[in-house]
C-alpha cells in the first residue's frame, strides 16, 4: 500500500504542473511511477488518468482550443506512435529513457539562450519533432518534451497553449487506451489505481488552474521550459 500511496503523491504534484502549462505531467510522474509498479500498468494508469485530467482540464476554457492543430499533430504523429509501439515491446525501456533524457536536456538548454517564437520551424524539421513525440508518448505516455518544442512555436497565447496541449494529450490517451484494451494489459490492479490516482489528480488540476491564471506570459513560457529541463533530469533516474 505504501506504493501505491507514493504514486498517488506523485501525481498530485505532476498534474498540478499539468494544469498550470498543459504539458509535462506524465513527463515527470512516469520515471519514478515505473520504478514503483512496473513499466505496463505504470502506462496503463497513466493513460487513464491523463484521459480523465485532460478532460477536465480542457472544459475549463473550451474556447481557447485550437481544434485545427489537434488534428494536424495527431496525424503528424501516427507513424511515431506505431514505431514505439514496437520499441515498447522489443527494446530495452532503460535505454530509450537515457537516450529520451539526453534530447530533452539538449533542448531545454539550447532554448535558455535562444528566444521563442522567433524563428519558423521547417516542415523537416516538424515531421522529426513530431514523429519524436508519437514515439514518447507510446512509450512513457508523455510526448510533452518534444510537443513543447512545437507549441511554443505555434500558440502566442497560453491559454491556447495550455488548453489544444491538453485535449490533444486526451485523443492520443483514448488511441492508447484501445492499444492496451487490445494487448490485454488492463487489469482489476492498474484499473483501481487509476481510479485512485484520480481523486488527488483532480484536486492538483483545481489549485493548478488557479495558478495558471496568474501566471504571466513569460512566466508561463519559463516554467515551461524549465519543467522540461527537470523532465530530462528525471530521466536519468534508477531504482
Amino acid at each position: 500500500m505504501l506504493k501505491e500511496f507514493f504514486v498517488c503523491c506523485i501525481f498530485f504534484c505532476a498534474m498540478l504542473i499539468n494544469a498550470v502549462t498543459g504539458f509535462a505531467g506524465n513527463l515527470l510522474a512516469m520515471p519514478t511511477t515505473i520504478q514503483l509498479i512496473g513499466m505496463t500498468d505504470a502506462k496503463v494508469m497513466s493513460t487513464i488518468v491523463g484521459i480523465v485530467t485532460c478532460a477536465v482540464i480542457a472544459a475549463l476554457n473550451p474556447k481557447a482550443i485550437n481544434w485545427y492543430e489537434i488534428i494536424k499533430a495527431i496525424l503528424l504523429m501516427i507513424p511515431g506512435i506505431l514505431f514505439g509501439l514496437y520499441l515498447f515491446y522489443n527494446v530495452n525501456y532503460h535505454f530509450l529513457l537515457y537516450v529520451y533524457g539526453s534530447i530533452i536536456l539538449i533542448i531545454a538548454v539550447k532554448n535558455f539562450f535562444t528566444k521563442p517564437l522567433v524563428y519558423k520551424m521547417t516542415l523537416p524539421l516538424v515531421l522529426l519533432i513530431m514523429t519524436g513525440a508519437g514515439i514518447m508518448h507510446s512509450l512513457f505516455v508523455s510526448s510533452g518534451a518534444f510537443m513543447v518544442i512545437y507549441a511554443m512555436h505555434t500558440f502566442k497565447d497560453k491559454s491556447e497553449f495550455r488548453a489544444t496541449m491538453v485535449v490533444l494529450g486526451a485523443f492520443l490517451n483514448i488511441l492508447l487506451l484501445f492499444q492496451e484494451i487490445i494487448a490485454k494489459e488492463i487489469t482489476l490492479y492498474n484499473t483501481g489505481l487509476s481510479i485512485a490516482v484520480i481523486i488527488p489528480s483532480l484536486l492538483a488540476i483545481f489549485l493548478g488552474n488557479r495558478l495558471h491564471k496568474k501566471l504571466s506570459g513569460n512566466k508561463f513560457f519559463l516554467l515551461a521550459n524549465i519543467l522540461l529541463l527537470i523532465s530530462g533530469l528525471v530521466c536519468f533516474f534508477k531504482a
